[in-house]
């Protein structure tokens, strides 16, 4: 099986991705590496500065994949930033910066797969809108892969990820899965090499 190198830290996300690649014939490999947080306008370009970062460490195909909370209130805050406002306010802290506006928000997901030439393939996803609770939800949901669950409510629900059901999160993002920058990735892997296959002459005639 062909393999697909992920330098990230998040192990929640590492499950994800390894199980869309792995419909397409890639094992998955975690990596970690010592990479400055870089600071960027956009989820992409936060993303794609990683993936450059990355490839100076290791001269192999590698994946990056960034993610933030943007809340439409906000102009898109904390978007890019979400790692270092968690850190700084927290969960709490963007809630009070949302008091008596509107509630509005969005995960938003950028991948960057680095290619053996070194040219980058940039991957987005907006489409897991919700609003934000009024107050963080307290449960403890071992899974989370960040605290941002505690607040985020998905469009049509009424509670947060993190009070959400094992089986009810699962629903929820099968529904979001196909749309998701690790799908979109490993659709794109998948015609890549079929494409490869048929200029090599391996392929239907």
């Amino acid at each position: 099986m062909k393999k697909i190198t992920f330098v990230s830290t998040n192990r929640g996300k590492e499950k994800v991705l390894a199980k869309c690649v792995a419909a397409v014939g890639y094992e998955l490999e975690r990596l970690e590496l010592p990479i400055i947080e870089p600071q960027g306008s956009t989820l992409e370009a936060v993303a794609l500065d990683k993936a450059r970062q990355a490839a100076a460490y290791f001269e192999e195909p590698l994946v990056v994949e960034d993610s933030g909370l943007s809340v439409d209130s906000l102009a898109g805050f904390p978007g890019p930033v979400t790692k270092y406002a968690l850190e700084t306010i927290g969960v709490a802290g963007l809630l009070r910066l949302t008091h008596g506006q509107q509630r509005t928000c969005r995960f938003v997901g950028a991948l960057v797969y680095m290619d053996q030439d070194g040219v980058p393939h940039t991957f987005t996803d907006r489409q897991a809108v919700g609003t934000l609770a009024l107050e963080p939800d307290a449960t403890r949901a071992t899974d989370a892969w960040s605290s941002l669950w505690s607040i985020f409510i998905p469009e049509g629900g009424s509670k947060p990820l993190s009070a959400m059901s094992p089986a009810e999160r699962d629903e929820l993002f099968a529904r979001w899965q196909p749309h998701s920058v690790y799908a979109q990735f490993a659709r794109w892997l998948a015609e890549r090499d079929g494409a490869a296959l048929k200029r090599s002459g391996g392929g239907a005639p």
